[in-house]
């Protein structure tokens, strides 16, 4: 029996099915005519009902209870899930660093490093060549100011 308050979605199925009978049909019909959210629920599953009712029915291959129960077992263990997990992302992990680490260009770093260091050296050249040619000026300025000395 339906109680005040108490929804049928557990019944939905069967009643849209055809095999709910007698008395808890009835129930489920009165329910149905008072409750708008029961009533939603079961065109929804209606709906669904007729996109599947056209489909062919096949038999399961060979195997797929024992693999549906294995799995059923394996997600009992959630210590095993969590270890094959962290394995499996430990191992991605380790993949991915090797190839970062054998991927680097090591060679366009010390390229790079060399060619800066050649462009410092030829400021550096630069400056030198011009601090040169500024004391060359200053000697030529002087020039005429500088006494001729006796020669013996």
């Amino acid at each position: 029996m339906v109680g005040p308050g108490r929804h049928i979605a557990e019944r939905l199925q069967p009643y849209l099915n055809g095999t709910l009978a007698g008395k808890e049909r009835e129930e489920a019909e009165g329910h149905l005519a008072a409750c708008a959210s029961c009533r939603d629920e079961r065109d929804l599953l209606a709906e669904g009902l007729g996109v599947l009712r056209p489909l062919p029915i096949f038999e399961p291959r060979a195997g797929f209870a024992a693999m549906v129960a294995l799995n059923a077992r394996d997600s009992r263990k959630p210590f095993a899930r969590w270890l094959r997990w962290s394995l499996g992302s430990l191992a991605v992990a380790g993949a991915a660093g090797l190839v970062l680490v054998v991927a680097t260009p090591k060679q366009q770093h010390t390229d790079e490093a060399m060619l800066a260091q050649r462009l410092e050296l030829f400021e550096d050249m630069t400056v030198m060549q011009n601090q040169q040619a500024l004391e060359d000026l200053d000697v030529v300025e002087v020039l005429d100011k500088l006494i001729p000395e006796a020669h013996p």
